[in-house]
Parts: C-alpha cells; sequence; structure tokens
C-alpha cells in the first residue's frame, strides 16, 4: 500500500509559480464578480483553487499535454472555478442545492 504524504512535503514538491499563478487567477477570478459580496467572493477564491489543484494533470493527461503546460491550465481551472461559483451562487433559485447536485455528479451518484 502507498504511503500517506504529509502535508508540508506535498507544499514543498509544487513549485512556487504554478501556485503564484493559480492564486493570480483566483483573485482575478473572484475580483470580476462584481455583483456578490465579500462572502461569494471568498468562495469563489477558495473553488477557484481547488478546481486548479484537483484537476489540473487529469486535464493535461486528456489532452495529452506535457509539464510545460501545467501553469496555463491551472490558470483556466482557477477562472473555471468561478464560473462554477456563479452559477452556484447566482443563476440557481437554491445555491445549496445545487452544490449538493453538483457534488453528486461529481461523486458520480
Amino acid at each position: 500500500m502507498g504511503q500517506m504524504m504529509d502535508w508540508g512535503e506535498w507544499a514543498h514538491r509544487v513549485p512556487l509559480a504554478k501556485w503564484s499563478i493559480i492564486l493570480a487567477f483566483s483573485v482575478i477570478g473572484a475580483i470580476m464578480q462584481r455583483d456578490m459580496t465579500w462572502v461569494g467572493r471568498a468562495i469563489t477564491f477558495i473553488v477557484g483553487i481547488a478546481i486548479a489543484v484537483v484537476f489540473e494533470e487529469p486535464v493535461r493527461s486528456l489532452l495529452n499535454l506535457d509539464g510545460s503546460y501545467a501553469a496555463a491550465v491551472s490558470a483556466i481551472l482557477a477562472l473555471t472555478g468561478r464560473n462554477f461559483v456563479a452559477y452556484a451562487l447566482r443563476a440557481s433559485k437554491d445555491p445549496t442545492a445545487a452544490l449538493g447536485e453538483i457534488l453528486d455528479i461529481w461523486r458520480k451518484r
């Protein structure tokens, strides 16, 4: 079985440039939401980071891109996270139910 990795070790292995780009584009995504409250913008920021970190490698593999595209794919995914939050908070009449549906789709239920 695989060994669990410490968070500090994991953070040390991730390149600083990639994290800078993820954070920058998550901030841009949060700032673009002018009609949201600060709580909505904070959620946008956090979801942008989460999506960029979780889905960067699978998207690169799906598109057959090498590691040099990691920063660009992360930036696009950070802004995509903004779109998910905008849907859940603005377009849906019940944001909690919409988020539950998105999580169910993600978990394949």
